[in-house]
């Protein structure tokens, strides 16, 4: 495989320290969501996870519609993330993408783009995951 981009980032100090990218463009105070015990003054894994996804998912579709011969002017993907505890002290994500989308190919826009994303591609069969469009389950993983 050929390798078309490459960022890297530092985090220091875990869930209460920061982290920043090594061009410099990206600086977050990070901290314990208050759900956690935290107090909550900062940025948190999860929500860059949940940021990360929904925008490389959204570029997915537009980049599919217009494969297709159908541009998008915007495409809508609000994900959300939860962070699971395991039984075994372990821990792991559930992941919920919807997409607000319409037109005759939606549904074949958003197939699509769920096997291109690669957040998809690398949360398939390792995180529980559920795709909907407009409300509607389109696909769940478990």
């Amino acid at each position: 495989m050929k390798s078309l981009y490459r960022t890297q980032a530092l985090a220091q100090a875990g869930r209460n320290g920061e982290v920043h990218t090594q061009d410099g463009t990206l600086q977050l105070a990070l901290a314990l969501p208050t759900a956690l015990g935290g107090n909550g003054q900062g940025n948190n894994p999860e929500q860059l996870l949940a940021a990360g996804y929904a925008a490389c998912f959204s570029n997915a579709l537009l980049h599919v519609a217009k494969a297709l011969g159908t541009p998008l002017a915007s495409a809508p993907v609000a994900t959300t993330v939860d962070l699971l505890a395991r039984a075994d002290g372990t821990f792991t994500f559930a992941i919920l993408l919807e997409v607000t989308l319409s037109g005759e190919l939606a549904e074949q826009i958003v197939r699509k783009a769920h096997q291109t994303c690669p957040f998809a591609n690398a949360m398939r069969g390792n995180v529980a995951t559920r795709l909907l469009l407009n409300g509607q389950l389109l696909e769940e993983t478990k």
